[in-house]
């Protein structure tokens, strides 16, 4: 059960934007819980069906593997954000390879799977806002994917710094950089180094900034 600061969150970013029955509202209401993830932890969609879920602060990065175990950044989250954590699945679209690193503490309410199905099926704005989601997201994960296929190293690392708001600096660890772009830790510092000489990038321990 969700205190009522958090109610009134869940009214303002779901409820509210669709024009439910006074039950459906209710259930939804009532059948809504907050979720807590730490920085670090996975979650797995395809195992574990956890709904659809509001972000309410935290980041989190949707990835996928290759077929060389190498794993690609295809989307990100953040506070403001939503996703539906069993939406692909539940819509019967092949969701096993997408699973969410947990990048900063995360808080999300969460509305249940059936709910959320129920609710899908019954209006079609909320059918509309979920296949919005999804177009979003493989949309996302398509230009992720055709970056690391087509665009050089340096062209993806700017994109990457640029996307993360490196021109004020951006505290990060080149091997943090690797893992989001699949790239090797060396290949990027090696990358970063000729950049700085270029006069692109400024290096300072732990901080990139992009010029």
């Amino acid at each position: 059960m969700l205190g009522d600061e958090l109610k009134d969150t869940l009214k303002q970013r779901f409820t509210s934007k669709f024009t439910l029955s006074a039950q459906d509202e209710e259930a939804v209401l009532k059948s809504a819980t907050l979720k807590s993830f730490k920085k670090g932890e996975r979650i797995y969609p395809k195992d574990v069906c956890l709904g659809y879920a509001i972000i309410i602060s935290g980041r989190a990065r949707g990835l996928v593997s290759t077929s060389n175990f190498k794993e690609i950044t295809v989307f990100n989250l953040q506070g403001g954000d939503s996703c539906m954590l069993c939406g692909f699945c539940s819509l019967g679209v092949l969701q096993a390879e997408i699973n969410l690193q947990i990048e900063d503490d995360m808080r999300m309410i969460l509305i249940p799977r059936e709910i959320f199905k129920r609710l899908r099926e019954n209006y079609p704005q909320v059918a509309n806002h979920a296949l919005e989601l999804m177009a979003t997201r493989f949309s996302s994960a398509i230009t992720a994917m055709d970056q690391t296929l087509f665009l050089p190293l340096t062209r993806r690392i700017i994109n990457f710094l640029e996307q993360n708001g490196a021109k004020n600096g951006l505290k990060i660890t080149h091997e943090q950089i690797a893992n989001d772009i699949a790239s090797a830790r060396e290949a990027v510092s090696r990358a970063l180094k000729e950049m700085q000489k270029k006069g692109l990038v400024e290096l300072k321990r732990g901080v990139v900034t992009l010029r």
